[in-house]
């Protein structure tokens, strides 16, 4: 699913975000190498810093000075980017918005140490904020992020070590995969600002939000996942399915109407956020409403 930036102005900041996240990945690196040039090319073609959007507009909401802005941003989408390029190679899905996925490309090897070196990056992006003294404070909120990531993606590829029949069993993966780096951007943003206060709010909204979101990327996939049995024992449709013994179109439908509850959940809670804060998540909210509404 793609997202156009959410204001006009943000589509300048954006290009400052992609630069920077080369930069800190590839600067000083053998340009000849392969893990570099896979890196550039993963990066060459970039899809819609939603996150990086998250950060910078809930840094414009708290008044955050553009060049720690920036850092927190570019952080949060580098991070991202790793994990598109290990998905991309424990899935064995051979394009990436429209390209070759690194792993086709370059082969596992590298597009696993491209990944890795992504993941490094946005540590090493966290080093431009302007306040240092907060860096402790960032560095352990990145880490968190990255590490119940990897729990969540864990089950995801392998069916044997988690319980994919139920309901619940998907509902704690879904949000566990995409939840934590979504939530990340509020996070940063907000322990920056000293208002960690805030940050179990916008965990538990972005946490419904990712489910919903999670829940319309598999009816999207839903007949390229059917063809694969890891495929079919993380989508939420055949979950559904195999559940409640309904047929599929049945199971669309609750999946459909799962989504939804989802989104309300999450923008309930958003609404509890200061500062317009609530904004980007009620925009994204919308725009999956839309999505779902595909499949009525």
């Amino acid at each position: 699913m793609h997202f156009v930036p959410i204001r006009p102005d943000m589509t300048e900041r954006l290009a400052t975000v992609g630069q920077k996240m080369l930069s800190v990945a590839i600067g000083l690196g053998d340009k000849q190498s392969p893990v570099f040039q896979a890196v550039s090319h993963h990066l060459g073609t970039p899809g819609s810093c939603v996150r990086s959007q998250i950060a910078l507009h809930a840094a414009d909401c708290l008044d955050v000075d553009t060049q720690s802005a920036l850092a927190m941003a570019t952080c949060c989408e580098l991070l991202h980017n790793a994990s598109l390029i290990h998905d991309d190679l424990q899935d064995r899905d051979h394009l990436r918005r429209g390209a070759q996925a690194v792993w086709a490309l370059f082969g596992d090897d590298v597009a696993l140490c491209s990944g890795d070196l992504l993941l490094s990056s946005a540590y090493a992006a966290l080093g431009e904020v302007a306040d240092t003294s907060a860096m402790p404070r960032l560095i352990a909120l990145t880490h968190m992020a990255v590490a119940q990531t990897i729990r969540g993606q864990v089950p995801s590829v392998s069916p044997d070590l988690g319980d994919f029949d139920g309901v619940s069993a998907y509902l704690a993966m879904a949000a566990a995969k995409s939840g934590p780096l979504l939530s990340l951007p509020f996070s940063l943003i907000f322990s920056y600002c000293h208002r960690p206060d805030l940050e179990a709010v916008s965990a538990s909204a972005v946490r419904a939000f990712s489910i919903a979101y999670q829940i319309a990327d598999d009816l999207a996939d839903l007949d390229a996942d059917a063809r694969t049995a890891i495929g079919a024992a993380g989508n939420i449709v055949i979950v559904l399915e195999n559940a409640g013994g309904t047929d599929r179109p049945t199971a669309q439908a609750q999946a459909v109407l799962m989504a939804r509850a989802k989104l309300a959940q999450a923008l309930a809670l958003a609404n509890e956020l200061p500062h317009g804060t609530a904004a980007i998540l009620s925009d994204l909210t919308a725009r999956i409403a839309h999505i779902l509404d595909g499949y009525q």
